[in-house]
């Protein structure tokens, strides 16, 4: 092969591996490797490679949409609102129900005794939650990383 044959060999190959050749430049590579069976390894390892670098493409592009969606502010609000919801629904929930059971005398003094502790604990890790996600104000340092 000469080196403008070499060039030329080069050229087709990358237009036919990135799927951009015309059907008489993708012939023209074709008959090139048929008349050179030892290209032909060649050839498939730069489609293998193609392969694997399109995959990864798409695994970013796919997490750039996840960032995106993950750090809009109209989600970022509606998640803040659930949570908010849900914190103050647990709240009144472990708050109020100890307090009806302590005051109604027909309840056992185990069931009284279970419910308080359990609120008692709910109450103490929803406070651990909301120091440590919320009042906290650190950064995490890993909030840039793209998975």
């Amino acid at each position: 092969m000469t080196e403008m044959k070499a060039e030329r060999f080069e050229e087709l190959m990358v237009k036919v591996v990135d799927g951009v050749a015309s059907p008489a430049e993708r012939e023209e590579l074709m008959s090139h490797v048929i008349e050179h069976p030892e290209l032909r390894a060649e050839l498939e390892a730069q489609q293998a490679l193609k392969a694997v670098t399109d995959g990864w493409m798409s695994r970013l592009q796919a997490d750039l949409a996840a960032d995106h969606d993950r750090t809009s502010p109209a989600r970022r609000g509606v998640r803040g609102v659930g949570v908010s919801l849900l914190l103050v629904g647990l709240a009144i929930l472990t708050a109020w129900a100890p307090v009806e059971l302590l005051l109604d005398e027909t309840v056992p003094l185990w069931v009284k005794a279970g419910t308080g502790l359990c609120s008692a604990g709910a109450l103490l890790l929803l406070f651990h939650v909301v120091q440590t996600r919320f009042l906290s104000g650190d950064k995490d340092p890993y909030d840039e990383v793209i998975r």
